[in-house]
Protein backbone atom coordinates (compact mmCIF):
# COMPACT_ATOMS: atom_id res chain seq x y z
CA UNK A 1 0.00 0.00 0.00
CA UNK A 2 1.54 3.52 -1.22
CA UNK A 3 -1.63 5.52 -1.46
CA UNK A 4 -4.98 6.56 0.33
CA UNK A 5 -7.52 8.20 -1.91
CA UNK A 6 -9.91 10.25 -0.06
CA UNK A 7 -12.92 10.93 -2.03
CA UNK A 8 -16.04 13.77 -1.08
CA UNK A 9 -18.93 14.43 -3.15
CA UNK A 10 -22.04 16.12 -2.57
CA UNK A 11 -24.52 13.89 -0.26
CA UNK A 12 -27.19 14.31 -2.88
CA UNK A 13 -25.22 13.39 -6.22
CA UNK A 14 -22.40 10.83 -5.63
CA UNK A 15 -21.06 11.54 -9.21
CA UNK A 16 -20.17 14.78 -8.47
CA UNK A 17 -16.59 13.76 -6.82
CA UNK A 18 -13.41 15.48 -6.02
CA UNK A 19 -10.42 12.71 -4.72
CA UNK A 20 -7.69 13.71 -2.86
CA UNK A 21 -4.58 11.20 -2.94
CA UNK A 22 -2.17 11.02 -0.62
CA UNK A 23 1.17 9.26 0.04
CA UNK A 24 1.79 7.37 2.80
CA UNK A 25 4.46 7.51 4.88
CA UNK A 26 6.35 4.20 5.50
CA UNK A 27 6.95 3.34 8.78
CA UNK A 28 5.73 0.29 11.49
CA UNK A 29 3.14 2.66 12.92
CA UNK A 30 1.46 3.11 9.00
CA UNK A 31 1.52 -0.24 8.36
CA UNK A 32 -0.37 -1.20 11.58
CA UNK A 33 -2.43 1.98 10.75
CA UNK A 34 -2.96 0.33 7.29
CA UNK A 35 -3.78 -3.30 8.69
CA UNK A 36 -6.61 -1.56 10.98
CA UNK A 37 -8.34 0.09 7.95
CA UNK A 38 -8.16 -2.95 5.87
CA UNK A 39 -10.18 -4.99 8.99
CA UNK A 40 -12.66 -1.84 8.92
CA UNK A 41 -13.51 -2.43 4.94
CA UNK A 42 -13.45 -6.11 5.25
CA UNK A 43 -16.10 -5.91 8.13
CA UNK A 44 -18.15 -4.01 5.73
CA UNK A 45 -18.61 -1.15 8.68
CA UNK A 46 -19.68 2.58 6.97
CA UNK A 47 -17.80 5.53 7.79
CA UNK A 48 -19.45 6.91 10.63
CA UNK A 49 -19.55 10.50 10.23
CA UNK A 50 -19.53 11.31 6.61
CA UNK A 51 -20.37 14.95 6.53
CA UNK A 52 -17.47 15.70 9.35
CA UNK A 53 -16.04 18.63 6.94
CA UNK A 54 -15.18 21.06 9.36
CA UNK A 55 -14.22 25.05 8.60
CA UNK A 56 -14.31 24.06 4.94
CA UNK A 57 -17.91 25.70 3.36
CA UNK A 58 -20.81 26.71 5.69
CA UNK A 59 -22.56 23.20 6.04
CA UNK A 60 -21.61 22.75 9.66
CA UNK A 61 -21.96 26.41 10.25
CA UNK A 62 -22.88 27.28 14.61
CA UNK A 63 -26.45 27.15 14.45
CA UNK A 64 -26.64 23.78 12.26
CA UNK A 65 -23.67 21.99 15.34
CA UNK A 66 -25.64 23.49 17.78
CA UNK A 67 -29.55 22.74 16.51
CA UNK A 68 -27.57 19.40 15.98
CA UNK A 69 -26.25 18.71 19.65
CA UNK A 70 -29.58 19.96 21.39
CA UNK A 71 -31.90 17.93 19.60
CA UNK A 72 -29.53 14.41 20.27
CA UNK A 73 -29.93 15.63 23.90
CA UNK A 74 -33.74 15.79 23.79
CA UNK A 75 -33.66 12.39 21.96
CA UNK A 76 -31.65 10.77 24.44
CA UNK A 77 -33.71 12.56 27.31
CA UNK A 78 -37.10 11.27 26.02
CA UNK A 79 -35.50 7.53 27.06
CA UNK A 80 -33.64 8.22 30.30
CA UNK A 81 -33.29 11.68 31.32
CA UNK A 82 -29.10 12.41 31.33
CA UNK A 83 -28.88 15.90 30.33
CA UNK A 84 -32.37 17.72 31.04
CA UNK A 85 -31.17 21.33 29.96
CA UNK A 86 -30.25 22.60 26.47
CA UNK A 87 -27.03 24.37 24.70
CA UNK A 88 -27.59 27.97 24.55
CA UNK A 89 -24.36 29.69 23.18
CA UNK A 90 -22.26 27.21 20.96
CA UNK A 91 -19.00 29.50 22.34
CA UNK A 92 -20.16 28.14 26.07
CA UNK A 93 -17.02 25.74 27.01
CA UNK A 94 -18.12 24.95 30.29
CA UNK A 95 -21.33 23.56 29.20
CA UNK A 96 -19.56 21.92 26.25
CA UNK A 97 -17.47 20.41 28.92
CA UNK A 98 -20.48 19.29 31.58
CA UNK A 99 -22.32 17.42 28.15
CA UNK A 100 -19.02 15.56 27.38
CA UNK A 101 -18.82 14.47 30.72
CA UNK A 102 -22.18 12.90 30.72
CA UNK A 103 -21.39 11.22 27.60
CA UNK A 104 -18.16 10.28 29.24
CA UNK A 105 -19.76 8.73 32.25
CA UNK A 106 -22.47 6.67 30.65
CA UNK A 107 -21.00 5.40 27.63
CA UNK A 108 -17.83 4.56 29.69
CA UNK A 109 -14.43 3.95 27.99
CA UNK A 110 -13.88 2.78 24.14
CA UNK A 111 -16.41 -0.55 24.12
CA UNK A 112 -17.19 -0.33 27.85
CA UNK A 113 -21.14 0.71 27.10
CA UNK A 114 -21.45 -3.18 25.22
CA UNK A 115 -22.17 -3.99 29.05
CA UNK A 116 -23.45 -1.10 30.56
CA UNK A 117 -26.64 -1.69 32.20
CA UNK A 118 -27.69 1.03 30.62
CA UNK A 119 -28.25 0.48 27.07
CA UNK A 120 -30.13 -2.78 28.22
CA UNK A 121 -33.68 -2.23 27.13
CA UNK A 122 -33.36 0.50 25.60
CA UNK A 123 -33.45 1.30 21.28
CA UNK A 124 -30.39 0.97 19.38
CA UNK A 125 -30.50 4.53 18.28
CA UNK A 126 -30.07 5.87 22.26
CA UNK A 127 -26.63 4.37 22.02
CA UNK A 128 -26.10 6.25 18.81
CA UNK A 129 -27.43 9.30 19.50
CA UNK A 130 -25.05 9.40 22.91
CA UNK A 131 -22.44 8.77 20.65
CA UNK A 132 -22.99 11.32 18.18
CA UNK A 133 -23.19 13.94 21.20
CA UNK A 134 -19.76 13.23 22.06
CA UNK A 135 -19.05 13.87 18.65
CA UNK A 136 -21.10 17.35 18.01
CA UNK A 137 -19.71 18.54 21.36
CA UNK A 138 -16.47 18.41 19.11
CA UNK A 139 -18.07 19.81 16.36
CA UNK A 140 -19.15 22.93 18.53
CA UNK A 141 -15.30 23.11 19.46
CA UNK A 142 -14.08 22.95 15.84
CA UNK A 143 -16.65 26.01 15.25
CA UNK A 144 -13.90 28.53 15.12
CA UNK A 145 -10.76 26.37 14.47
CA UNK A 146 -8.90 25.46 11.30
CA UNK A 147 -10.32 23.33 8.58
CA UNK A 148 -10.05 19.95 8.67
CA UNK A 149 -11.51 16.36 7.85
CA UNK A 150 -12.11 13.50 10.24
CA UNK A 151 -12.20 9.75 8.41
CA UNK A 152 -13.85 7.35 11.19
CA UNK A 153 -15.05 3.91 11.85
CA UNK A 154 -16.75 3.72 15.59
CA UNK A 155 -17.66 0.40 14.86
CA UNK A 156 -14.23 -1.10 14.90
CA UNK A 157 -12.84 -2.31 17.80
CA UNK A 158 -10.33 0.07 20.04
CA UNK A 159 -7.67 -2.59 20.82
CA UNK A 160 -4.50 -1.62 19.48
CA UNK A 161 -2.17 0.05 21.49
CA UNK A 162 0.68 2.48 20.76
CA UNK A 163 4.21 1.25 21.75
CA UNK A 164 6.89 3.33 22.62
CA UNK A 165 8.59 3.37 19.36
CA UNK A 166 5.38 4.93 18.51
CA UNK A 167 5.28 7.59 20.66
CA UNK A 168 8.53 8.67 19.59
CA UNK A 169 6.68 9.51 16.07
CA UNK A 170 3.77 11.99 17.45
CA UNK A 171 4.32 16.06 16.43
CA UNK A 172 2.57 18.83 18.06
CA UNK A 173 2.81 20.59 15.19
CA UNK A 174 0.14 20.27 11.79
CA UNK A 175 1.07 20.28 8.42
CA UNK A 176 -1.34 21.59 5.56
CA UNK A 177 -2.48 18.44 3.59
CA UNK A 178 -1.13 15.87 5.38
CA UNK A 179 -3.32 12.93 7.13
CA UNK A 180 -2.67 12.07 10.75
CA UNK A 181 -4.40 9.26 13.39
CA UNK A 182 -6.51 10.47 15.57
CA UNK A 183 -7.21 10.09 19.21
CA UNK A 184 -9.49 6.97 19.83
CA UNK A 185 -10.03 6.57 23.78
CA UNK A 186 -13.03 7.82 25.50
CA UNK A 187 -11.90 10.79 27.80
CA UNK A 188 -10.03 13.87 28.08
CA UNK A 189 -6.69 13.27 27.00
CA UNK A 190 -3.58 15.55 28.13
CA UNK A 191 -3.77 18.44 25.14
CA UNK A 192 -7.75 18.79 26.07
CA UNK A 193 -7.32 19.23 29.62
CA UNK A 194 -4.54 21.86 29.07
CA UNK A 195 -6.81 24.03 26.70
CA UNK A 196 -10.37 23.43 27.98
CA UNK A 197 -10.26 24.47 31.42
CA UNK A 198 -12.64 21.11 32.12
CA UNK A 199 -14.07 21.04 36.13
CA UNK A 200 -16.37 18.33 34.82
CA UNK A 201 -14.60 15.38 33.23
CA UNK A 202 -13.94 12.30 34.90
CA UNK A 203 -10.58 10.51 33.81
CA UNK A 204 -7.76 11.38 32.23
CA UNK A 205 -6.86 9.38 29.41
CA UNK A 206 -4.12 9.97 27.09
CA UNK A 207 -3.21 8.62 23.76
CA UNK A 208 -3.37 4.59 24.43
CA UNK A 209 -5.06 3.18 21.96
CA UNK A 210 -5.35 3.67 18.08
CA UNK A 211 -7.44 2.26 15.25
CA UNK A 212 -8.47 3.16 11.58
CA UNK A 213 -9.63 6.79 12.54
CA UNK A 214 -7.89 9.86 10.81
CA UNK A 215 -8.20 13.11 10.09
CA UNK A 216 -6.82 15.28 7.37
CA UNK A 217 -5.93 18.99 7.61
CA UNK A 218 -5.96 22.03 5.72
CA UNK A 219 -3.69 23.88 7.99
CA UNK A 220 -0.27 24.58 9.39
CA UNK A 221 0.56 25.39 12.54
CA UNK A 222 4.17 28.11 13.26
CA UNK A 223 6.74 27.84 15.91
CA UNK A 224 4.87 30.43 17.75
CA UNK A 225 1.39 28.37 17.99
CA UNK A 226 3.29 24.93 18.43
CA UNK A 227 5.20 26.63 21.53
CA UNK A 228 2.51 27.98 22.78
CA UNK A 229 0.50 25.13 23.10
CA UNK A 230 3.47 22.75 24.54
CA UNK A 231 4.38 25.24 26.94
CA UNK A 232 0.37 24.69 28.26
CA UNK A 233 0.79 21.18 28.41
CA UNK A 234 3.70 21.44 29.98
CA UNK A 235 2.58 23.97 32.62
CA UNK A 236 -0.78 21.65 32.72
CA UNK A 237 1.62 18.25 33.76
CA UNK A 238 3.54 20.62 36.48
CA UNK A 239 1.12 22.16 38.25
CA UNK A 240 -1.25 18.17 38.36
CA UNK A 241 1.48 16.12 38.99
CA UNK A 242 -0.20 14.42 41.96
CA UNK A 243 -3.93 13.91 40.40
CA UNK A 244 -1.90 12.04 37.05
CA UNK A 245 0.23 10.25 39.16
CA UNK A 246 -2.98 8.74 41.40
CA UNK A 247 -4.56 8.10 37.93
CA UNK A 248 -1.39 5.66 36.97
CA UNK A 249 0.28 8.23 35.10
CA UNK A 250 3.55 9.43 36.00
CA UNK A 251 5.08 12.79 35.05
CA UNK A 252 7.75 10.53 32.82
CA UNK A 253 5.13 8.43 31.59
CA UNK A 254 5.86 7.97 27.48
CA UNK A 255 1.80 7.94 27.57
CA UNK A 256 1.77 11.48 28.27
CA UNK A 257 3.18 12.30 24.51
CA UNK A 258 0.69 14.70 22.79
CA UNK A 259 -0.15 15.25 19.41
CA UNK A 260 -0.42 13.12 16.46
CA UNK A 261 1.56 10.94 14.00
CA UNK A 262 1.45 11.67 10.36
CA UNK A 263 0.33 8.60 7.79
CA UNK A 264 0.52 10.49 4.96
CA UNK A 265 0.98 13.83 3.16
CA UNK A 266 -0.07 15.67 -0.17
CA UNK A 267 2.51 15.89 -2.69
CA UNK A 268 2.68 18.49 -5.29
CA UNK A 269 -0.32 20.20 -4.68
CA UNK A 270 -1.51 23.95 -4.25
CA UNK A 271 -2.90 25.00 -1.09
CA UNK A 272 -5.72 27.65 -2.78
CA UNK A 273 -6.12 25.32 -5.43
CA UNK A 274 -7.55 22.11 -3.53
CA UNK A 275 -9.54 24.82 -0.93
CA UNK A 276 -11.68 25.75 -3.88
CA UNK A 277 -12.01 22.48 -5.11
CA UNK A 278 -13.58 20.60 -1.35
CA UNK A 279 -15.37 23.68 -0.66
CA UNK A 280 -18.12 22.38 -3.09
CA UNK A 281 -18.65 19.07 -0.97
CA UNK A 282 -20.08 18.06 1.95
CA UNK A 283 -19.81 14.62 1.91
CA UNK A 284 -17.26 11.94 2.41
CA UNK A 285 -18.20 9.08 -0.06
CA UNK A 286 -15.08 6.67 0.16
CA UNK A 287 -11.62 6.07 1.81
CA UNK A 288 -9.44 3.62 0.11
CA UNK A 289 -6.20 2.36 0.25
CA UNK A 290 -3.85 1.35 -3.19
Amino acid sequence: MQYATLRLSKETDPTDYFDIKYKLIDNDFTRKWIGCVLEAQQRQYNISEPWALYNINNNLDDEFVRNKLNDLMEKVDREQVLFGFKLENINDQDKLNKIHSIFEQHHGKLDQWKDNPIFQNKTPEFRKNLSEINQFVHACESGQGSPKIRIVWFDLPKVHKFTNSDYKLFTNRRKFGSLYHLYSDVGKNIESLATDNDDHHHDVVPNIHFSADCVAYFCSDDDDAVKKLENKIKDYVSTHGEYLETQGYPADDIRLTTGRIEIARLENIDESVIMEKIRDYNYIQSFNLT
